[in-house]
């Protein structure tokens, strides 16, 4: 079966935690809360591999960097420049963090990045 998903995916880059959200055109389909650092440096990238197959389709995904976790960004994506996050299952784009009031209470709380998602 081909499906052609449109599946987007939204990561929030904080000093104290990384947060994903991932959603098909009318719902949520994965939240995540992970720490703000990784052990392997293809780690996220392997996961949006993973959704865009299991989507079957290509995933675009929107990275928003919080100002204070430039660091977290640069070891997580590109392991402090030894790996350049390229992949033919996703697209990254590194957009600019708004300023909002601050409303992520825990892992359940993923409106920021759905405030987002609607922006782009």
């Amino acid at each position: 079966m081909t499906n052609h998903s449109t599946w987007r995916a939204s990561i929030l880059f904080e000093a104290e935690r990384v947060q994903l959200l991932v959603k098909d055109p009318t719902d949520d389909v994965l939240k995540a809360q992970l720490p703000p650092w990784t052990e392997h440096p293809r780690a996220l990238l392997t996961i949006l591999e993973g959704l865009s197959l299991w989507s079957g389709g290509r995933l675009c995904a929107a990275a928003y960097v919080d100002e204070r976790a430039t660091d977290c960004f640069e070891q997580i994506f590109y392991a402090g420049g030894l790996v350049e996050p390229a992949s033919p299952l996703v697209t990254v784009d590194v957009c600019p963090r708004r300023d909002r009031p601050r409303r992520l209470g825990g892992i359940g709380d993923f409106r920021q990045l759905r405030l987002r998602e609607v922006g782009r």
